[in-house]
Protein backbone atom coordinates (compact mmCIF):
# COMPACT_ATOMS: atom_id res chain seq x y z
CA UNK A 1 0.00 0.00 0.00
CA UNK A 2 1.38 3.42 -0.94
CA UNK A 3 1.35 6.40 1.41
CA UNK A 4 -1.26 8.06 -0.81
CA UNK A 5 -3.49 5.00 -0.61
CA UNK A 6 -3.09 4.88 3.16
CA UNK A 7 -4.02 8.54 3.53
CA UNK A 8 -7.01 8.07 1.23
CA UNK A 9 -8.13 5.12 3.33
CA UNK A 10 -8.11 7.25 6.46
CA UNK A 11 -10.02 10.00 4.67
CA UNK A 12 -12.64 7.53 3.49
CA UNK A 13 -12.96 5.98 6.94
CA UNK A 14 -13.06 9.24 8.90
CA UNK A 15 -16.78 9.95 8.47
CA UNK A 16 -17.61 6.48 9.77
CA UNK A 17 -15.21 6.77 12.69
CA UNK A 18 -16.68 10.16 13.58
CA UNK A 19 -20.20 8.80 13.11
CA UNK A 20 -19.39 5.91 15.40
CA UNK A 21 -18.23 8.29 18.11
CA UNK A 22 -21.28 10.52 17.77
CA UNK A 23 -23.52 7.46 17.70
CA UNK A 24 -21.95 6.32 20.95
CA UNK A 25 -22.77 9.72 22.44
CA UNK A 26 -26.37 9.59 21.23
CA UNK A 27 -26.94 6.05 22.40
CA UNK A 28 -25.24 6.99 25.64
CA UNK A 29 -28.60 8.36 26.75
CA UNK A 30 -29.48 4.71 27.43
CA UNK A 31 -27.17 4.87 30.44
CA UNK A 32 -27.19 7.82 32.84
CA UNK A 33 -26.22 7.64 36.52
CA UNK A 34 -24.61 4.20 36.91
CA UNK A 35 -26.68 2.84 39.80
CA UNK A 36 -29.85 4.95 39.76
CA UNK A 37 -32.74 5.68 37.40
CA UNK A 38 -35.50 8.25 37.81
CA UNK A 39 -38.95 6.71 37.56
CA UNK A 40 -40.40 7.16 34.07
CA UNK A 41 -43.42 9.43 33.52
CA UNK A 42 -46.71 7.73 34.28
CA UNK A 43 -48.19 6.07 31.17
CA UNK A 44 -51.26 7.80 29.70
CA UNK A 45 -54.52 7.41 31.64
CA UNK A 46 -52.81 4.99 34.01
CA UNK A 47 -55.00 6.57 36.69
CA UNK A 48 -57.96 4.84 35.08
CA UNK A 49 -56.47 1.37 35.34
CA UNK A 50 -57.32 -0.80 38.32
CA UNK A 51 -54.13 -0.85 40.39
CA UNK A 52 -54.35 -3.35 43.26
CA UNK A 53 -52.21 -3.13 46.34
CA UNK A 54 -48.66 -4.41 46.00
CA UNK A 55 -48.49 -8.12 46.93
CA UNK A 56 -46.54 -8.46 50.18
CA UNK A 57 -44.42 -11.24 48.71
CA UNK A 58 -43.22 -8.94 45.95
CA UNK A 59 -42.48 -5.83 48.02
CA UNK A 60 -41.58 -5.98 51.68
CA UNK A 61 -42.36 -3.46 54.40
CA UNK A 62 -39.00 -1.74 53.90
CA UNK A 63 -39.96 -0.80 50.37
CA UNK A 64 -37.69 -3.29 48.61
CA UNK A 65 -39.11 -4.83 45.44
CA UNK A 66 -37.71 -8.23 44.50
CA UNK A 67 -36.72 -8.08 40.83
CA UNK A 68 -35.73 -11.35 39.19
CA UNK A 69 -32.85 -11.31 36.73
CA UNK A 70 -30.93 -13.53 34.36
CA UNK A 71 -27.52 -12.47 33.09
CA UNK A 72 -24.70 -13.81 30.97
CA UNK A 73 -22.28 -11.16 32.19
CA UNK A 74 -19.11 -12.17 34.01
CA UNK A 75 -19.27 -11.67 37.80
CA UNK A 76 -17.20 -8.78 39.15
CA UNK A 77 -14.11 -10.09 40.91
CA UNK A 78 -12.79 -8.16 43.89
CA UNK A 79 -13.53 -4.46 44.30
CA UNK A 80 -15.91 -3.16 41.67
CA UNK A 81 -15.48 0.07 39.75
CA UNK A 82 -17.73 3.12 39.68
CA UNK A 83 -19.87 1.78 36.83
CA UNK A 84 -19.87 -1.93 37.62
CA UNK A 85 -21.08 -3.75 40.71
CA UNK A 86 -22.00 -7.42 40.96
CA UNK A 87 -21.45 -8.19 37.24
CA UNK A 88 -19.18 -6.59 34.63
CA UNK A 89 -19.53 -5.72 30.96
CA UNK A 90 -17.45 -8.74 29.97
CA UNK A 91 -18.93 -11.92 28.51
CA UNK A 92 -19.67 -14.61 31.05
CA UNK A 93 -20.96 -17.26 28.59
CA UNK A 94 -23.07 -18.78 31.36
CA UNK A 95 -26.58 -17.68 32.35
CA UNK A 96 -26.74 -16.78 36.03
CA UNK A 97 -30.07 -16.45 37.84
CA UNK A 98 -30.89 -14.26 40.81
CA UNK A 99 -32.98 -11.61 42.52
CA UNK A 100 -32.22 -7.98 43.37
CA UNK A 101 -33.71 -5.62 45.94
CA UNK A 102 -34.99 -2.47 44.22
CA UNK A 103 -35.63 0.59 46.37
CA UNK A 104 -37.73 3.60 45.42
CA UNK A 105 -37.17 7.25 46.32
CA UNK A 106 -34.56 9.06 48.35
CA UNK A 107 -36.00 8.16 51.72
CA UNK A 108 -37.77 5.30 53.42
CA UNK A 109 -40.83 4.86 51.21
CA UNK A 110 -42.83 1.70 50.66
CA UNK A 111 -43.73 0.43 47.22
CA UNK A 112 -47.40 0.89 48.05
CA UNK A 113 -46.69 4.60 48.63
CA UNK A 114 -44.57 4.60 45.49
CA UNK A 115 -47.51 3.20 43.57
CA UNK A 116 -49.66 6.14 44.60
CA UNK A 117 -46.99 8.75 43.88
CA UNK A 118 -46.25 7.21 40.48
CA UNK A 119 -49.81 7.80 39.33
CA UNK A 120 -49.60 11.56 39.82
CA UNK A 121 -49.54 13.49 36.56
CA UNK A 122 -47.67 16.40 38.15
CA UNK A 123 -45.25 14.34 40.19
CA UNK A 124 -43.30 16.49 42.69
CA UNK A 125 -39.57 16.05 42.11
CA UNK A 126 -37.67 13.01 40.93
CA UNK A 127 -38.06 9.55 42.39
CA UNK A 128 -34.98 7.44 41.74
CA UNK A 129 -34.92 3.67 41.61
CA UNK A 130 -31.77 1.94 42.80
CA UNK A 131 -30.41 -1.55 43.33
CA UNK A 132 -29.54 -2.14 46.98
CA UNK A 133 -28.62 -5.80 47.06
CA UNK A 134 -28.25 -8.82 44.75
CA UNK A 135 -28.62 -12.51 45.56
CA UNK A 136 -27.49 -14.95 42.92
CA UNK A 137 -29.23 -18.33 42.91
CA UNK A 138 -26.60 -19.87 40.68
CA UNK A 139 -25.93 -20.97 37.11
CA UNK A 140 -28.62 -22.23 34.72
CA UNK A 141 -27.54 -25.80 33.87
CA UNK A 142 -28.80 -25.43 30.29
CA UNK A 143 -26.13 -22.78 29.70
CA UNK A 144 -23.27 -25.14 30.55
CA UNK A 145 -21.49 -26.40 27.44
CA UNK A 146 -18.43 -28.30 26.31
CA UNK A 147 -16.55 -24.99 26.50
CA UNK A 148 -17.37 -24.40 30.17
CA UNK A 149 -14.31 -24.93 32.39
CA UNK A 150 -14.52 -28.34 34.04
CA UNK A 151 -14.14 -26.96 37.55
CA UNK A 152 -17.07 -24.58 36.97
CA UNK A 153 -19.29 -27.20 35.31
CA UNK A 154 -18.64 -29.61 38.15
CA UNK A 155 -20.24 -27.21 40.62
CA UNK A 156 -23.45 -26.64 38.65
CA UNK A 157 -26.60 -28.48 39.69
CA UNK A 158 -30.37 -28.10 39.29
CA UNK A 159 -30.89 -26.17 42.53
CA UNK A 160 -30.56 -22.67 41.05
CA UNK A 161 -32.95 -23.42 38.19
CA UNK A 162 -35.48 -24.96 40.58
CA UNK A 163 -35.28 -22.02 43.01
CA UNK A 164 -35.71 -19.49 40.22
CA UNK A 165 -38.68 -21.38 38.76
CA UNK A 166 -40.24 -21.46 42.22
CA UNK A 167 -39.81 -17.67 42.55
CA UNK A 168 -41.55 -17.18 39.21
CA UNK A 169 -44.37 -19.60 40.00
CA UNK A 170 -44.98 -17.92 43.36
CA UNK A 171 -45.46 -14.60 41.57
CA UNK A 172 -47.77 -16.18 39.03
CA UNK A 173 -49.81 -17.95 41.71
CA UNK A 174 -50.78 -14.65 43.35
CA UNK A 175 -51.39 -12.82 40.05
CA UNK A 176 -54.42 -12.47 37.83
CA UNK A 177 -52.04 -12.63 34.85
CA UNK A 178 -50.19 -15.94 34.53
CA UNK A 179 -47.56 -14.59 32.14
CA UNK A 180 -43.83 -13.91 32.37
CA UNK A 181 -42.39 -10.65 30.99
CA UNK A 182 -38.74 -10.37 29.96
CA UNK A 183 -36.99 -7.04 29.32
CA UNK A 184 -33.79 -6.93 27.21
CA UNK A 185 -31.86 -3.64 27.37
CA UNK A 186 -29.81 -1.65 24.88
CA UNK A 187 -26.19 -0.56 24.45
CA UNK A 188 -23.83 1.00 27.01
CA UNK A 189 -25.48 0.18 30.29
CA UNK A 190 -24.31 -1.70 33.33
CA UNK A 191 -25.87 -4.77 34.91
CA UNK A 192 -28.26 -2.75 37.07
CA UNK A 193 -29.95 -0.57 34.43
CA UNK A 194 -32.21 -3.28 32.95
CA UNK A 195 -33.24 -4.32 36.46
CA UNK A 196 -34.38 -0.76 37.17
CA UNK A 197 -36.24 -0.40 33.85
CA UNK A 198 -37.91 -3.77 34.37
CA UNK A 199 -38.86 -2.71 37.91
CA UNK A 200 -40.62 0.45 36.75
CA UNK A 201 -42.45 -1.41 33.98
CA UNK A 202 -43.57 -4.09 36.43
CA UNK A 203 -44.54 -1.31 38.84
CA UNK A 204 -46.96 0.15 36.29
CA UNK A 205 -48.31 -3.35 35.65
CA UNK A 206 -49.19 -3.41 39.37
CA UNK A 207 -46.65 -6.22 39.91
CA UNK A 208 -48.98 -8.58 38.07
CA UNK A 209 -47.41 -11.63 36.45
CA UNK A 210 -43.66 -12.21 36.81
CA UNK A 211 -41.09 -9.79 35.38
CA UNK A 212 -37.47 -10.73 34.61
CA UNK A 213 -34.62 -8.47 33.51
CA UNK A 214 -32.23 -10.15 31.07
CA UNK A 215 -28.91 -8.32 31.43
CA UNK A 216 -26.52 -9.14 28.58
CA UNK A 217 -22.86 -8.00 28.59
CA UNK A 218 -23.12 -4.49 27.22
CA UNK A 219 -20.28 -2.23 28.30
CA UNK A 220 -20.81 0.99 30.30
CA UNK A 221 -18.33 2.91 28.15
CA UNK A 222 -19.02 5.48 25.44
CA UNK A 223 -16.83 3.98 22.76
CA UNK A 224 -18.00 0.40 23.21
CA UNK A 225 -20.70 0.46 20.53
CA UNK A 226 -18.95 -1.81 18.04
CA UNK A 227 -17.94 -4.19 20.83
CA UNK A 228 -21.47 -4.33 22.15
CA UNK A 229 -23.23 -5.03 18.87
CA UNK A 230 -20.89 -7.98 18.28
CA UNK A 231 -21.44 -9.20 21.84
CA UNK A 232 -25.19 -8.97 21.26
CA UNK A 233 -24.91 -11.76 18.69
CA UNK A 234 -23.04 -13.96 21.16
CA UNK A 235 -25.41 -13.12 24.03
CA UNK A 236 -28.43 -14.30 22.04
CA UNK A 237 -27.54 -17.94 22.66
CA UNK A 238 -27.92 -17.37 26.39
CA UNK A 239 -31.29 -15.65 25.92
CA UNK A 240 -32.54 -18.55 23.80
CA UNK A 241 -31.48 -21.04 26.47
CA UNK A 242 -33.20 -18.92 29.10
CA UNK A 243 -36.45 -18.68 27.11
CA UNK A 244 -36.40 -22.46 26.63
CA UNK A 245 -35.99 -22.86 30.38
CA UNK A 246 -38.94 -20.56 31.14
CA UNK A 247 -41.14 -22.52 28.72
CA UNK A 248 -40.22 -25.94 30.10
CA UNK A 249 -39.64 -25.30 33.80
CA UNK A 250 -42.24 -22.72 34.92
CA UNK A 251 -46.03 -22.55 34.96
CA UNK A 252 -46.06 -19.49 32.69
CA UNK A 253 -49.05 -19.43 30.34
CA UNK A 254 -47.19 -17.17 27.94
CA UNK A 255 -43.80 -15.47 27.80
CA UNK A 256 -43.58 -11.90 26.50
CA UNK A 257 -40.36 -10.13 25.52
CA UNK A 258 -39.58 -6.41 25.24
CA UNK A 259 -36.33 -5.57 23.44
CA UNK A 260 -34.84 -2.09 23.21
CA UNK A 261 -32.27 -0.56 20.84
CA UNK A 262 -29.18 -2.75 20.39
CA UNK A 263 -30.83 -5.31 22.65
CA UNK A 264 -33.23 -6.11 19.82
CA UNK A 265 -30.25 -7.77 18.15
CA UNK A 266 -30.13 -10.18 21.08
CA UNK A 267 -33.88 -10.80 20.90
CA UNK A 268 -34.12 -11.24 17.14
CA UNK A 269 -31.10 -13.53 16.96
CA UNK A 270 -32.54 -15.72 19.73
CA UNK A 271 -35.90 -15.87 17.94
CA UNK A 272 -34.16 -16.67 14.65
CA UNK A 273 -32.33 -19.56 16.27
CA UNK A 274 -35.67 -20.83 17.60
CA UNK A 275 -37.15 -20.51 14.11
CA UNK A 276 -34.37 -22.62 12.64
CA UNK A 277 -34.75 -25.24 15.36
CA UNK A 278 -38.49 -25.50 14.67
CA UNK A 279 -38.46 -25.28 10.87
CA UNK A 280 -41.05 -27.54 9.26
CA UNK A 281 -43.26 -27.67 12.36
CA UNK A 282 -46.82 -26.34 12.48
CA UNK A 283 -47.20 -22.92 14.15
CA UNK A 284 -49.52 -24.41 16.79
CA UNK A 285 -46.91 -26.99 17.72
CA UNK A 286 -44.21 -24.31 17.90
CA UNK A 287 -46.40 -22.11 20.12
CA UNK A 288 -47.00 -25.01 22.50
CA UNK A 289 -43.25 -25.41 22.92
CA UNK A 290 -42.06 -21.80 23.03
CA UNK A 291 -45.09 -20.27 24.79
CA UNK A 292 -44.01 -16.93 23.31
CA UNK A 293 -46.81 -14.37 23.21
CA UNK A 294 -46.04 -10.74 22.37
CA UNK A 295 -42.53 -9.78 21.35
CA UNK A 296 -42.09 -5.99 21.27
CA UNK A 297 -39.10 -4.28 19.67
CA UNK A 298 -38.53 -0.57 20.36
CA UNK A 299 -35.97 1.57 18.52
CA UNK A 300 -34.55 -1.54 16.90
CA UNK A 301 -30.94 -1.09 15.77
CA UNK A 302 -31.09 -4.02 13.35
CA UNK A 303 -30.47 -4.02 9.59
CA UNK A 304 -33.82 -4.32 7.77
CA UNK A 305 -32.23 -6.82 5.38
CA UNK A 306 -31.22 -9.03 8.30
CA UNK A 307 -34.76 -8.92 9.62
CA UNK A 308 -36.18 -9.83 6.20
CA UNK A 309 -33.92 -12.89 5.99
CA UNK A 310 -35.08 -13.97 9.45
CA UNK A 311 -38.72 -13.64 8.39
CA UNK A 312 -38.08 -15.75 5.29
CA UNK A 313 -36.72 -18.51 7.53
CA UNK A 314 -39.79 -18.57 9.79
CA UNK A 315 -39.18 -15.88 12.44
CA UNK A 316 -42.86 -14.97 12.68
CA UNK A 317 -43.87 -18.53 13.56
CA UNK A 318 -42.20 -18.62 16.98
CA UNK A 319 -44.40 -16.01 18.73
CA UNK A 320 -48.04 -14.95 18.60
CA UNK A 321 -47.30 -11.39 17.52
CA UNK A 322 -44.18 -9.35 16.79
CA UNK A 323 -44.66 -5.59 17.19
CA UNK A 324 -42.12 -3.08 15.86
CA UNK A 325 -42.22 0.50 17.14
CA UNK A 326 -40.64 2.99 14.75
CA UNK A 327 -39.92 6.71 14.82
CA UNK A 328 -38.84 9.37 12.28
CA UNK A 329 -37.19 11.41 15.06
CA UNK A 330 -34.80 8.74 16.34
CA UNK A 331 -31.44 10.48 15.94
CA UNK A 332 -29.46 7.51 17.23
CA UNK A 333 -30.87 5.21 14.54
CA UNK A 334 -30.41 7.89 11.89
CA UNK A 335 -26.71 7.94 12.67
CA UNK A 336 -26.54 4.15 12.86
CA UNK A 337 -28.10 4.12 9.40
CA UNK A 338 -25.35 6.43 8.19
CA UNK A 339 -22.64 4.37 9.89
CA UNK A 340 -23.75 1.04 8.41
CA UNK A 341 -25.22 2.45 5.17
CA UNK A 342 -28.44 0.47 5.64
CA UNK A 343 -31.78 1.45 7.17
CA UNK A 344 -32.44 0.21 10.70
CA UNK A 345 -35.57 -1.69 11.64
CA UNK A 346 -36.68 1.09 13.99
CA UNK A 347 -36.81 3.45 10.98
CA UNK A 348 -39.35 1.50 8.91
CA UNK A 349 -41.95 4.25 8.43
CA UNK A 350 -45.09 4.27 6.26
CA UNK A 351 -43.34 5.91 3.31
CA UNK A 352 -40.45 3.44 3.39
CA UNK A 353 -42.58 0.41 2.47
CA UNK A 354 -42.79 -0.65 -1.16
CA UNK A 355 -45.89 -2.35 -2.59
CA UNK A 356 -44.85 -5.91 -1.77
CA UNK A 357 -43.82 -4.99 1.77
CA UNK A 358 -47.16 -3.24 2.33
CA UNK A 359 -48.99 -6.33 1.11
CA UNK A 360 -46.96 -8.63 3.33
CA UNK A 361 -47.45 -6.55 6.49
CA UNK A 362 -51.15 -6.06 5.79
CA UNK A 363 -51.69 -9.80 5.29
CA UNK A 364 -49.78 -10.91 8.41
CA UNK A 365 -51.65 -11.37 11.67
CA UNK A 366 -48.32 -11.96 13.45
CA UNK A 367 -46.53 -8.72 12.53
CA UNK A 368 -47.53 -5.18 13.53
CA UNK A 369 -45.71 -1.92 12.74
CA UNK A 370 -46.44 1.09 14.94
CA UNK A 371 -45.29 4.59 13.95
CA UNK A 372 -44.96 6.79 17.05
CA UNK A 373 -44.61 10.06 15.09
CA UNK A 374 -47.83 11.50 16.52
CA UNK A 375 -47.50 10.19 20.06
CA UNK A 376 -47.09 12.67 22.88
CA UNK A 377 -43.43 13.50 23.65
CA UNK A 378 -42.09 10.90 21.20
CA UNK A 379 -39.22 13.14 20.08
CA UNK A 380 -37.86 14.31 23.44
CA UNK A 381 -34.10 14.18 23.91
CA UNK A 382 -32.48 12.35 21.03
CA UNK A 383 -35.80 10.68 20.19
CA UNK A 384 -34.48 7.20 20.98
CA UNK A 385 -36.00 6.51 24.41
CA UNK A 386 -39.64 7.19 23.54
CA UNK A 387 -40.81 3.95 25.12
CA UNK A 388 -40.09 5.57 28.51
CA UNK A 389 -40.44 9.27 27.67
CA UNK A 390 -43.78 9.17 25.85
CA UNK A 391 -46.75 8.38 28.13
CA UNK A 392 -48.73 7.34 25.04
CA UNK A 393 -46.14 4.83 23.84
CA UNK A 394 -45.50 3.38 27.30
CA UNK A 395 -49.26 3.00 27.79
CA UNK A 396 -49.62 1.15 24.50
CA UNK A 397 -46.72 -1.19 25.30
CA UNK A 398 -47.92 -1.99 28.81
CA UNK A 399 -51.51 -2.42 27.58
CA UNK A 400 -50.24 -4.90 24.97
CA UNK A 401 -48.29 -6.84 27.58
CA UNK A 402 -51.14 -6.91 30.08
CA UNK A 403 -54.08 -7.66 27.78
CA UNK A 404 -52.49 -8.98 24.56
CA UNK A 405 -54.85 -7.02 22.33
CA UNK A 406 -54.10 -6.20 18.66
CA UNK A 407 -53.45 -2.56 17.66
CA UNK A 408 -57.01 -1.82 16.50
CA UNK A 409 -58.32 -2.85 19.93
CA UNK A 410 -55.83 -0.55 21.70
CA UNK A 411 -56.97 2.71 20.12
CA UNK A 412 -54.47 2.89 17.23
CA UNK A 413 -55.50 3.50 13.62
CA UNK A 414 -54.36 2.95 10.03
CA UNK A 415 -54.57 5.61 7.32
CA UNK A 416 -54.09 6.11 3.59
CA UNK A 417 -54.14 2.38 2.81
CA UNK A 418 -50.98 1.95 4.89
CA UNK A 419 -50.60 -1.18 7.07
CA UNK A 420 -48.64 0.86 9.66
CA UNK A 421 -50.50 1.73 12.85
CA UNK A 422 -50.45 5.29 14.21
CA UNK A 423 -51.53 7.26 17.26
CA UNK A 424 -54.63 9.34 16.40
CA UNK A 425 -55.24 12.80 17.81
CA UNK A 426 -57.98 11.40 20.06
CA UNK A 427 -55.80 8.55 21.29
CA UNK A 428 -56.50 9.22 24.97
CA UNK A 429 -60.26 8.91 24.46
CA UNK A 430 -59.79 5.75 22.39
CA UNK A 431 -57.44 4.28 24.96
CA UNK A 432 -59.98 5.10 27.63
CA UNK A 433 -62.65 3.08 25.83
CA UNK A 434 -60.26 0.22 25.06
CA UNK A 435 -59.14 0.03 28.69
CA UNK A 436 -62.72 0.02 29.95
CA UNK A 437 -63.59 -2.77 27.51
CA UNK A 438 -60.55 -4.84 28.50
CA UNK A 439 -61.01 -4.48 32.26
CA UNK A 440 -64.79 -4.44 32.39
CA UNK A 441 -64.65 -1.26 34.43
CA UNK A 442 -66.35 2.13 34.03
CA UNK A 443 -64.88 4.77 31.74
CA UNK A 444 -62.73 7.38 33.55
CA UNK A 445 -64.08 10.86 34.08
CA UNK A 446 -63.34 13.65 31.64
CA UNK A 447 -60.91 15.18 34.15
CA UNK A 448 -58.72 12.08 33.93
CA UNK A 449 -58.18 12.65 30.23
CA UNK A 450 -57.26 16.32 30.50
Amino acid sequence: MTLLEAVQGWVDAAPRVIAGGVLAALLGACGGVPHSLDLMPAPAVIEAAPVPAVPTAAADARGALGMLYATNRAPVAGVSGDDERYYSGERGYLVRLGEADIHFGDGDISWDEARRIALLKNRPGNFPLRVEDVREFGILPASVSVFTPREVAAGVNETAAADFATAIDQRLARSAVKDVFVYVHGYKVNFENPLLVAAEMWHFLAQDGAFVAFSWPSTPARLAYMKDIETARVAAWGLRRFLDYLATSTSARRIHVVGYSAGTRVVLTALYELALLHQGEEPAAIAAQTRLGNVILVGSDVDTGTFASYVIDGLLDVQERLTLYTSPADKALALSHKLFAHRRLGQVLPGALDARMREFVAASSRLALVDVAEADNFDSGNGHAYFRNSPWVSADILFTLRHGLPPQARGLEQRDDSPVWRFPADYLARFDRALAAATGGPAPSAETLE
